[in-house]
């Protein structure tokens, strides 16, 4: 009799198994919240389906993702349940690190607007098989679909009991410390009175998710000094098995929509950050003194259905004569063609909800894969690998040099206004 198999999202294809586990580097707002994903020895990843962790960490992620399409928890909770509740992870839950490579390429991860650490979880996974440590932050600016911290809680005193059976006296000790969950939903706009593109506050939440990022990068350098680090999720793990295993010189930063322009502010900020990958940018958080800061090479791959004139512009203001900056266009994609939620959903059901377009998922993550992997491979030095100069170039007949947008045509100065295209083939197949 075959087993049978959790349901699951793919997993990665590469010379790699992949281990993950959940790190709260502070209990405060102020800390590291990430989940790590890393090599670990090649094995039957479906023989051990047990240690596969939950795409949707824990409940509260369900009415996180709700909460931020303002969908009605109790109409939509159990439809989403359905959906995407029992979704496992391909990984194997706190498996030790891979021992065989000397050291491992960095990749810290910045999700979009209503993200969350595991949002993307199939393209950290294949970044993981292929050799490379990812962080894959979950931001505390109010732009996740939810988080949370632990904030000090003293619930009470600790008591000494003396005495006999009929004649218990008790003794106060001192009091003891312990925390409680507090829980952060995503922030919208129209509550606090202001636009969904208020430059104002977008400009001050793409600084805080750049700190966090480069904060982040400051755990992953005592994760590598050998330095102990303390989780308090309140599971052990061992962290010191990375020391000296994390290569420092060869660190990326990759990010989506927002996360794109948190990508190019924490280039901007710290240079331990060699390369950068914007994957379907949103620009317009970032202010005019961030992009001239920028000096590291950046892929720009974007994707057919949500770019907009205006914010190629601003794109295009990364472009220079002395650095690689490419920007390339993914035929027959939609905004979460890097996401998860297009596994999730059939056909009709995924182009309704607007994640899903033309092209089949399995199709737009191998492209994803092929430009991401290729770009982060030329510009950290790494030999001995596929390259895909086909797909930064522009010539496979899945990807498009520059932009689908008519840069010619006035309108389209956001995401929601009229658009003209380039028109493009039909067949996608």
């Amino acid at each position: 009799m075959d087993k049978k198999i959790r349901r699951h999202l793919p997993p990665g294809s590469g010379e790699y198994s992949v281990g993950c586990v959940d790190i709260m580097s502070d209990h405060t707002d102020d800390g590291s919240f990430f989940r790590l994903y890393y090599p670990v020895e090649k094995t039957d990843i479906f023989e051990r389906d047990t240690q596969w962790p939950l795409w949707l960490p824990r409940k509260q992620y369900i009415f996180g993702y709700l909460h931020f399409l303002k969908w009605n928890p109790k109409i939509f909770g159990k439809f989403f349940r359905w959906i995407g509740g029992d979704i496992y992870v391909p990984a194997l839950w706190m498996a030790p690190l891979c021992q065989s490579a000397d050291k491992y390429p960095v990749i810290v991860f910045s999700h979009g607007i209503g993200g969350n650490r595991t949002t993307y979880t199939t393209l950290c996974l294949e970044l993981a098989s292929q050799g490379f440590i990812v962080a894959s932050i979950e931001h505390r600016d109010g732009s996740a679909s939810m988080t949370y911290h632990l904030r000090d809680y003293f619930g009470g005193n600790i008591n000494d009991y003396v005495g006999s059976a009929k004649k218990v006296k008790t003794k106060t000790l001192h009091r003891s410390p312990s925390f409680k969950e507090e829980w952060k939903p995503f922030e919208h706009t129209d509550v606090m009175g202001i636009s969904w593109d208020d430059f104002q506050y977008r400009n001050k939440q793409v600084h805080k998710r750049a700190d966090e990022c480069v904060k982040l990068l400051n755990v992953l350098t005592a994760l590598n000094d050998g330095r102990g680090i303390q989780n308090f999720l309140g599971f052990y793990f061992n962290t010191k098995q990375f020391k000296s295993k994390l290569d420092l010189s060869q660190v990326a930063m990759v990010g989506h929509s927002f996360g794109g322009a948190t990508c190019v502010c924490a280039l901007a900020k710290d240079k331990r950050f060699k390369v950068g990958i914007v994957l379907d940018g949103w620009m317009h958080p970032l202010d005019e003194e961030v992009i001239p800061m920028v000096t590291q090479p950046v892929l720009m791959l974007n994707y057919a259905s949500f770019q907009w004139r205006k914010n190629i512009q601003q794109m295009r203001e990364l472009e220079r004569q002395d650095v690689e900056r490419i920007m390339i266009t993914i035929k027959g994609t939609c905004h979460q063609s890097c996401t998860d939620f297009q596994f999730l959903f059939n056909k009709p059901l995924g182009k309704l909800l607007d994640v899903r377009h033309v092209l089949s998922p399995k199709k737009a993550m191998d492209i994803n894969f092929k430009a991401v992997l290729s770009f982060l491979w030329k510009h950290l030095g790494i030999n001995g690998k596929e390259y895909h100069e086909d797909v930064l170039n522009g010539s496979h007949k899945l990807v498009l040099t520059g932009t689908n947008i008519d840069m010619e045509v006035e309108g389209g100065d956001s995401p929601f206004s009229p658009k003209s295209y380039i028109k493009l083939p039909d067949d996608l197949s």
